[in-house]
């Protein structure tokens, strides 16, 4: 049971990293990597302390909305709901982990903040679903506030999307990639159906299914609905700054005409590529920016590949020294899931990140 999972889960892994490798390879091909080092020593760091100061805040608002839906989890009933310390330090680990293995950075979350605030790792589990479709929500109204933004590019936008990935090099290298996704999914999929305590386990994973339950309904059942969408919507106010400001740093916004509209069109079509099954969004968030500079905004390609370089290294190396400090904080570790969390919520680790 143990190794089919294990063997499943670096499947997956191996498919994600395929992907992105590839995606990266799309969005910096023929652009001259010297040119885009030398605009990277010519950038305006003075605005770099500011962009990290609003990274930072963001992700303390998003600790603050988690900790919204975590108040309205029976397991608090009667003691101390977690405190925004501690889900700021559980998010940054999960930020963190999310670099090396996709989408196991929501279980090192939970996992974290179910050790450190001794509350049910299936309800938490649950609260991070629940925010997920809150993002996924606030995601599909932006794409339509974009879609509205470019009223008379639709056909434009939809050629910028498709048309390169139809080239024949292009599409011969998707072919291929499409083709390992599969076979390893198959196998992934055969190895479970084998698997001969699958069926032992129906009876064990009733009540983590329904502390799930539980957490994903939280939405619905706090009591500070206002707070809630506050919270979301300062929490994409700061992602907006975020995808500014470099504009500013890079010297972008004087010479290609790039402001706050073009930085939103940005955030918000990046956002879709952080969402792909990448490591960290790497390549899928690097080729869609790079063809919205390009296509959309008319920017040379390696001005656009800096933004894109910039403003992923920058986020990487970020959430990696935090959530590095946050796990030493906690103590160097996290409780180790259990079993029966792990075969209840197996959708739990296919819901989408949206955080640029």
């Amino acid at each position: 049971m143990y190794r089919t999972a294990r063997i499943r889960t670096l499947l997956f892994r191996l498919g994600s990293f395929a992907l992105g490798g590839l995606l990266l390879y799309l969005a910096l091909r023929g652009v001259d990597l010297r040119e885009v080092w030398h605009k990277l020593e010519q950038a305006d760091y003075r605005w770099l302390a500011p962009l990290v100061a609003l990274t930072l805040l963001s992700h303390l608002v998003r600790a603050w909305r988690w900790c919204l839906l975590l108040e309205a989890l029976p397991d608090t009933a009667g003691q101390h709901s977690p405190t925004i310390a501690q889900a700021f330090r559980a998010l940054m680990i999960g930020y963190m982990v999310n670099y090396a293995a996709p989408r196991l950075g929501e279980l090192a979350r939970a996992a974290s903040l179910s050790r450190t605030a001794g509350l049910r790792l299936s309800s938490v589990l649950g609260t991070v679903v629940a925010e997920r479709l809150l993002d996924l929500l606030v995601l599909g109204l932006a794409l339509l506030s974009v879609l509205a933004l470019l009223l008379d590019r639709w056909v434009e936008l939809h050629q910028l999307l498709v048309k390169p990935l139809l080239q024949q090099g292009t599409l011969k290298g998707l072919s291929l990639g499409g083709l390992l996704f599969l076979v390893l999914t198959g196998i992934g999929l055969y190895l479970k159906r084998q698997s001969r305590l699958w069926q032992r386990l129906s009876e064990r994973i009733r009540a983590p299914l329904q502390a799930f339950k539980h957490g994903l309904f939280t939405v619905h059942r706090t009591h500070r609905p206002i707070a809630l969408l506050f919270s979301t919507l300062l929490m994409w106010a700061c992602y907006w700054g975020m995808a500014y400001l470099p504009l500013r740093l890079l010297h972008l916004e004087t010479p290609y005409g790039l402001g706050w509209t073009e930085a939103w069109i940005l955030l918000v079509l990046g956002a879709v590529g952080v969402a792909l099954p990448a490591p960290g969004g790497l390549g899928s968030y690097h080729y869609i920016t790079v063809q919205v500079m390009v296509h959309l905004f008319a920017v040379p390609q390696e001005p656009a590949a800096t933004y894109a370089v910039l403003t992923h290294a920058a986020q990487m190396v970020l959430y990696t020294a935090v959530g590095f400090l946050c796990l030493l904080l906690q103590g160097g570790h996290w409780r180790p899931p259990d079993d029966t969390d792990l075969e209840a919520l197996p959708a739990t680790f296919r819901a989408p990140s949206t955080s640029p």
